[in-house]
């Protein structure tokens, strides 16, 4: 995972995801939901609960490749 958009933007093994864009998320459903529904490029606040704190990281979203 070192190399992919998610670990550039901050985002380590074991975050749990609360919410992007202000948006409470309580599912990964909901996550990928806000995603598709933005455009590429654009910069998302992701507030994560990192090791008994939260945590927030600036996510750029990126095209989906296969690689």
């Amino acid at each position: 995972m070192t190399q992919s958009p998610a670990a550039r933007s901050g985002l380590r093994v074991g975050n749990i995801v609360v919410s992007v864009a202000g948006e409470p998320v309580a599912c990964t459903t909901a996550v990928q939901r806000i995603m598709v529904e933005d455009a590429i490029g654009r910069r998302l606040e992701i507030t994560v609960w990192r090791n008994g704190a939260l945590v927030d990281v600036i996510a750029v979203l990126r095209e989906l490749t296969d690689a």
